[in-house]
């Protein structure tokens, strides 16, 4: 059999594997995001976003309008809002391929791709999805359009590259346009294009970009006035780093352990080829106009560093840079296999990819037999035979080509098994799930869903909910509120609490144990100590 034969089933096995976790609840701020874009159609207003009936600011519009897109044609539910980012973030994976095989060759384009979309972070942040999920589709369009005018002197793809920042910015604000700046900026400066940095086409290119940004921003001062303007150009971005909006993380090595798992299984290629890459630059270095391109390194590294050293940190921060990481890893990848210049290397690096092949199908076994030994018949089926098909490939020659099936093979087990097996079980847990279960079963058709207190702010209870309401934190936020009988109430201890001692006539629907899905721990797994890790909160109906 051709080894192009087996594209087709690991075609299947990849959409197997990202459609199973579409049906799983979001949390925390995917479930946020996911409401926005269902309140744009609730209030036929594409430009001021609100949530819970709020004006929202924190975030530019694009991912929102997205949803609202999919939503207004396929109706609004989790599975539709995933579906439609999963399709439009093959842009970003059509750029890599694009941006690899322009810098290199189609092979390499091809690896780079593959290594993306089959990379632990690809397939968690497509169904936990942030707007830097998103913000990695314009990145990758911007960077490969300046690229190839800088090839080829094309007009139009000096023009689109700049259309994609502004989509960048209108994802995430500047940091949408300092990826690929850095990306830009550094390839020219170090291989001396000085008169393409002083090309008079960037100063048409920043009214093309205010233009683009120009909803986010005329939303902001409507609601904020020139404190909505400071906080997307400043606040949300230079505040994050400084620590002065959000964020006390002071680990400088932070997004090193965390780019290694969320491009599992292939870290050591993409940390390989990032040495590698560093190290040709630098032996090279007397002759950087030969020493190919700085694209990758550049808006890796300038990111990477400003990210370091942000006192807020999360890991999908990181995602934007990620498909470049493994750009990098793909170019050294096809250098060390496919040449006879890295023997030795290339023995260690199968070793290691064995060991991450096994390490990643054993650790699926524990959730299988002990922690939730209650698998369905197809996830056993599904889980074996990939199993199955993994070890036939470990008995094929020592091969790039043996790497990427196997390695492929072993993270579809682990992430197949994490998104139908493992989620759903903790997912009972996560009471905003059962607690809209019930409403949209059991309140009337005007009766509508409220958040009282900061413990119970899961905007999940907003989405599934079929009427949501307003979130309610103080005492007098709720007095204010002058809520109906009829409507409900999802609270914590605290609330149920205030609600007491304000004499609020209700009826208790439900008390819920739970323990969010963000904040999962090996204590909440173990059955032996699920039960101390788990609070309580409770589903309310309030009365005459």
């Amino acid at each position: 059999m051709k080894k192009l034969d087996w594209l087709i089933p690991l075609i299947v096995i990849l959409l197997l594997v990202n459609l199973s976790g579409i049906f799983n609840p979001m949390v925390v701020n995917a479930a946020k995001y996911a409401q926005v874009a269902r309140e744009i159609l609730h209030n036929h207003d594409w430009v001021n976003m609100t949530i819970g009936h709020e004006p929202y600011e924190q975030k530019p519009p694009l991912l929102f309008w997205i949803g609202a897109s999919f939503f207004s044609i396929f109706g609004v539910s989790g599975a539709v809002y995933k579906a439609g980012v999963l399709l439009v973030s093959l842009l970003g994976v059509f750029a890599t391929f694009k941006l690899g095989e322009l810098l290199y060759d189609r092979k390499t384009g091809k690896i780079a791709a593959f290594f993306w979309i089959s990379s632990l972070g690809y397939i968690h942040f497509h169904a936990d999805i942030h707007t830097d999920t998103l913000l990695v589709v314009p990145v990758m369009l911007a960077i490969w359009q300046y690229a190839l005018y800088f090839k080829s002197k094309r007009e139009i793809n000096f023009y689109l590259g700049a259309v994609a920042v502004g989509f960048a910015m209108l994802t995430k604000g500047p940091v949408g346009m300092l990826i690929p700046g850095a990306a830009v900026g550094m390839h020219l400066l170090l291989t001396k294009n000085y008169k393409a940095i002083l090309n008079y086409r960037w100063l048409l290119a920043i009214p093309l970009v205010g233009l683009i940004i120009l909803p986010a921003l005329w939303s902001l001062f409507q609601h904020f006035g020139i404190e909505g303007l400071k906080f997307y150009f400043w606040t949300n971005n230079m505040g994050r780093v400084t620590g002065s909006y959000r964020g006390t993380n002071s680990d400088p090595f932070f997004y090193i352990h965390t780019i290694l798992y969320l491009i599992a299984p292939w870290m050591i290629f993409g940390f390989a080829g990032l040495f590698l890459q560093i190290r040709e630059k630098i032996v090279n270095r007397k002759n950087p106009i030969n020493s190919n391109e700085f694209y990758t390194l550049g808006g890796v590294m300038v990111y990477l560093i400003i990210a370091s050293v942000a006192k807020q940190k999360n890991p999908h921060y990181a995602m934007a840079v990620l498909p470049l990481i493994l750009l990098m890893g793909a170019r050294w990848a096809v250098k060390i296999y496919e040449s006879t210049n890295y023997r030795q290397l290339k023995k260690v690096i199968s070793w290691i990819h064995l060991f991450i092949a096994l390490a990643l199908v054993l650790a699926v076994l524990p959730f299988l037999l002990y922690y939730f030994p209650n698998a369905k018949i197809w996830v056993w089926f599904v889980v074996v035979a990939l199993t199955v098909f993994l070890g036939y490939s470990l008995s094929w020659k020592n091969s790039l080509h043996k790497q990427l099936t196997s390695l492929f093979l072993a993270i579809s087990i682990f992430m197949f098994t994490l998104n139908a097996h493992i989620l759903p079980n903790l997912a009972k847990f996560h009471s905003p799930v059962e607690a809209c279960k019930t409403f949209n079963e059991k309140a009337g058709d005007q009766a509508k869903l409220h958040i009282f207190s900061e413990q119970a702010r899961y905007w999940g209870i907003f989405f599934y909910a079929k009427n949501y309401g307003s979130y309610l934190i103080t005492e007098d936020d709720f007095k204010n509120a002058n809520l109906p009988a009829g409507d409900w109430i999802y609270t914590g201890v605290e609330g149920k609490g205030l609600l007491d001692e304000m004499q609020v006539s209700y009826e208790q629907v439900a008390e819920m144990k739970h323990r969010s899905l963000s904040r999962i721990s090996m204590k909440v797994i173990n059955p032996k100590t699920r039960e101390s890790k788990l609070e309580k909160l409770y589903l309310l109906r309030l009365t005459e």
